[in-house]
């Protein structure tokens, strides 16, 4: 047979081609694959040599954490969400040969193509590692564990890392974003605006909070539609219902701004990073606390407010910056913030009261010299009241009823008793002020931050039949709640507001909610348990978030029998009135009289005890009447 010369000459060309440019190729992609293997081998992570693909072409790695492997455990874990399939995944490898045994049972995958397989969920495989000459070169084993019922967030970062992220939270990266839902429909898919870190004692551990801003408004999971979401870590909380029960709970009780929330798992450039509860953010807004916003009208009239100039007062009591225009009311609206001094030194806007109570304006964010000096003024005129026996102005005469809204003050102190909140008269604690076309009054509210809560700091925080008037936490508590349960118009009305709003719903938080939330999570928290366990361990114990969840239930039956013979019964309450060295009150308990007080109050480290008269406290407190404790200190 005799070819044509064109066609032998088409042979030897593809042969030429094959020689001299596909075979080099070939052999340089097994060299690369195999060098990639060795690095992987000698950095000991070899569990990165296989790819598992699933939705389409979503992809995950075996996930071992440095925490874990520092406590001598290697396991890694193959994280998967709700919606995918364990029957099905695509698995590839850069090793020669993988092989998953698993009793007696073998899935072997090769190098060279993807293989569709099954795994089993919860179940430790062996994960043999093999080299192109068929040695064992390492050993894994693998775990492959997959969330239900519940969302999935995926963000990838324009740098590909969190390492910027993670190391400062006032960073900020461009980001994109894809919401799932448990059945894999993709809910939203675009660019973010950006993401960056949040949080105080949080942001110090692996597991931290994140806020995401929208290029525009989206409505995620039937919250609302806003530009900005909060990733809440809930870190401190191993059951990880304490702050969904609180935020429920006043959005029950009819509390404006008040944030709906949703649990979701997040995926951060590919990696599973935990369960979440996906939030709104407490802000002024549409579908958050509606009013007028009067930090974008400082904006429109005097443009980008980054640069502005910042003016501080002497000692530093009240602070802003100053604005070439105020819009014609300034009046409202105002969102402030309790805080104490190292956080109120960061903000930008703030004042100092009288008595000390430091409060940052949150909005607006650059408020004008004489917006600061009108919230300001408006927030003194409240604690002067409130301060004073009759609960009246000395200098006006005016109820400090007309100064602040008491349902909202009574419902927002409610919430703050009733979970018992380590921090809730120290930070997040917040209170907001409409036009006065809408009310001259300043409002309690929204309700923030309940990691804390519920027991969870342990100590006296840990008792369920004492009053605290929000002065729990070691630190710059505010008094202005001490000072209002002197006052019999608050007491009635914190009396009324339970009895209508709050004590039944406590029985259902505690028989229904709990169970409902639990139910919904409990997937995902052996994902998140096996992602963080040396992270939750460092402070406080295992992981156990059904036990945990059954103290926080435990807590709230007791608290809610404590209360309702308090406010319900009128159960006589004495108050018990703890003095630091300068003889200014630190803290203050209500005990049923005849009730023994078996925690008393920490305090820091030079600290001996506490004293009524000269006699030093070595043991409970059974109190029959108010009493004042005098600290004592080295």
């Amino acid at each position: 047979m005799i070819l044509h010369k064109k066609g032998y000459g088409l042979i030897l060309c593809g042969a030429a081609i094959f020689i001299f440019v596909l075979l080099p190729l070939l052999f340089l992609q097994r060299g690369l694959a195999d060098l990639k293997f060795k690095v992987l081998l000698e950095e000991g992570r070899l569990e990165e040599c296989v790819t598992f693909r699933y939705g389409g072409n979503r992809q995950v790695r075996c996930f071992t954490s440095e925490a874990a492997l520092a406590n001598g455990d290697d396991r890694g874990y193959v994280f998967l969400p709700s919606f995918a399939d364990l029957d099905a995944l695509q698995v590839e490898t850069s090793a020669f040969r993988v092989e998953f045994v698993r009793e007696g049972e073998v899935i072997s995958i090769s190098r060279k193509e993807e293989t569709l397989c099954s795994f089993e969920e919860q179940v430790p495989y062996s994960v043999h590692f093999y080299d192109r000459r068929g040695r064992e070169a390492g050993v894994k084993t693998m775990i492959f564990l997959k969330s239900a019922s519940l969302p999935t967030l995926y963000v990838n970062t324009e740098t590909g890392s969190m390492e910027k992220l993670d190391a400062d939270k006032t960073y900020k990266e461009g980001a994109s974003a894809e919401l799932v839902g448990p059945d894999g429909r993709v809910l939203f898919q675009n660019e973010l605006k950006n993401i960056s870190g949040r949080g105080n004692h949080t942001f110090m551990f692996e597991k931290k909070s994140y806020q995401i801003n929208l290029e525009s408004p989206e409505d995620f999971l039937g919250m609302g539609a806003s530009d900005t979401w909060i990733l809440l870590c809930n870190v401190f909380d191993r059951s990880y219902i304490r702050n969904k029960l609180t935020y429920d709970m006043a959005l029950e009780a009819g509390m404006p701004g008040s944030p709906r929330s949703e649990y979701i798992d997040v995926y951060f450039n590919g990696v599973y990073h935990g369960m979440y509860l996906l939030c709104e953010k407490v802000e002024i807004g549409e579908n958050r606390l509606e009013l007028a916003d009067l930090g974008e009208q400082n904006r429109l009239l005097n443009g980008p407010l980054d640069k502005a100039y910042r003016f501080a007062n002497e000692d530093n009591s009240r602070k802003g910056v100053e604005l070439l225009r105020n819009p014609e009311d300034i009046t409202g609206g105002y969102l402030v913030e309790h805080d104490y001094g190292p956080k109120y030194q960061e903000v930008i806007s703030g004042f100092i009261t009288e008595s000390g109570e430091h409060f940052a304006v949150k909005s607006p964010k650059y408020a004008s010299r004489e917006q600061v000096d009108y919230i300001a003024e408006r927030m003194q005129a409240i604690e002067t009241a409130i301060m004073a026996e009759d609960g009246c102005d000395p200098d006006t005469g005016v109820h400090f009823s007309e100064y602040l809204d008491l349902e909202s003050w009574a419902d927002k102190y409610l919430v703050e008793e009733i979970t018992r909140n380590n921090g809730g008269g120290l930070t997040s604690s917040y209170f907001y002020k409409p036009r006065d076309s809408v009310s001259t009054r300043v409002f309690g509210g929204p309700v923030w931050d309940y990691d804390k809560a519920y027991g969870r700091v342990g100590g006296n925080d840990a008792v369920p039949r004492l009053l605290s008037f929000l002065m729990q936490h070691i630190g710059e508590n505010t008094h202005w709640f001490s000072y209002l349960y002197q006052q019999e118009e608050f007491v009635e009305a914190v009396k009324n507001e339970y009895e209508k709003k709050f004590s039944a719903y406590l029985t259902v938080m505690a028989e229904e909610k709990a169970e409902e939330y639990l139910d919904r999570i409990s997937a995902s928290a052996v994902l998140d348990e096996a992602r963080f366990l040396y992270v939750y361990m460092d402070y406080g114990g295992e992981m156990d978030f059904r036990a945990e969840a059954e103290r926080v239930t435990d807590f709230i039956r007791e608290r809610k029998q404590f209360l309702d013979e308090v406010w319900l019964n009128d159960a006589p309450v004495c108050q018990v009135s703890f003095l630091d060295k300068r003889g200014e009150e630190l803290y203050r308990l209500g005990v049923i009289q005849g009730e023994t007080v078996y925690e008393l109050p920490e305090e820091h480290e030079s600290f001996v005890g506490w004293k009524i008269g000269e006699e030093l406290l070595t043991g409970p407190l059974t109190v029959t009447e108010d009493l004042t404790v005098s600290g004592v200190w080295e």
